[in-house]
């Protein structure tokens, strides 16, 4: 920065204080050419220039999502390298299944029951005025073993076992619970995952089987009662239109649901982070994330078993 060219004047006051000579403060003027005051700054700095910041967002969102991606699959690996020390923990395998298999009955009695009823509710009003009343009873045991029972009953048991499963791990992270079973000798993953993993791999499928005997019987019981469909013409259709195949393929979407909702379930609650704030956080992701799997996983089934 470069002072205007001219000559700049320095007052300078000052007071001579003296007990002895009196003497009055006076006033001195310094003359100093304006070359003398050029002070130098340095050079502009030339702004960046940012891109857009959407790009910014995703690759951090990408980056962050492949992270995980690995954590996940490091972990499944983990537990089927050393699936053999779960041999130590069978008494924990077995209460997994009593509380993933037994404690869901109520709710996916509930669940079953009224998608089977409302199934062939609508289907008896959709198509009753053109087809044989015998074709309710094969739309519903069709959309029951397909697709209503193992899909909703993985969407209901992604809120209830997962979150559970999350929570307790969680819990068990964030209070060095983890950090001691380590220090003790054993191996958490061991302890911890793997017997809930293989307790919904078998539960899963025991539970879709209860379903779909429930769903075909809500089913009967709304064609007869609400959509007045004879009882003998919805079995016979039921029974025409049943396959193997079909009740094979529900099973089969049940163990990779399954699997799916409590390894996923599990991995966010072993790795949790921030205390009990991050616990809430963690449950909530795996709500979301167990979800978005299950409807994935059922389009790519549907789209390559069938």
């Amino acid at each position: 920065m470069q002072v205007p060219s001219c000559e700049v004047c320095i007052s300078i006051s000052y007071s001579i204080h003296c007990k002895s000579i009196g003497f009055r403060p006076s006033r001195i003027t310094i003359r100093l050419p304006a070359e003398a005051m050029e002070v130098s700054t340095p050079a502009a700095r030339t702004p960046r220039t940012q891109g857009p910041l959407v790009f910014d967002v995703i690759g951090r969102h990408t980056i962050s999502f492949l992270e995980h991606l690995g954590m996940y699959f490091g972990l499944i690996w983990w537990m089927v390298r050393n699936v053999r020390n779960a041999r130590e923990s069978s008494t924990n395998f077995f209460s997994q299944m009593v509380q993933i298999g037994n404690d869901s009955i109520p709710i996916v009695v509930f669940v079953s029951t009224f998608v089977g009823m409302v199934t062939a509710v609508q289907s008896a009003y959709q198509l009753y005025s053109w087809i044989p009343r015998s074709v309710v009873g094969g739309l519903v045991i069709k959309s029951v073993l397909l697709e209503l029972t193992p899909l909703l009953t993985a969407l209901v048991l992604a809120g209830k076992v997962g979150a559970t499963i999350t929570a307790e791990i969680g819990s068990m992270r964030v209070t060095e619970q983890v950090d001691a079973l380590e220090a003790m000798g054993f191996d958490s993953v061991s302890f911890l995952i793997t017997p809930r993993i293989l307790a919904g791999v078998v539960m899963f499928p025991v539970l879709v089987v209860f379903g779909d005997l429930l769903a075909v019987l809500g089913g009967l019981f709304g064609a007869v009662i609400v959509a007045h469909i004879p009882a003998g013409a919805f079995l016979a259709g039921m029974k025409s239109s049943f396959l193997t195949r079909d009740a094979l393929f529900g099973l089969t979407k049940a163990t990779i649901f399954g699997f799916t909702i409590t390894s996923i379930a599990s991995y966010q609650g072993y790795y949790v982070t921030g205390g009990s704030a991050g616990v809430g956080k963690a449950t909530m992701a795996t709500v979301v994330f167990t979800c978005l799997a299950v409807v994935i996983l059922d389009f790519i089934l549907a789209s390559t078993l069938l």
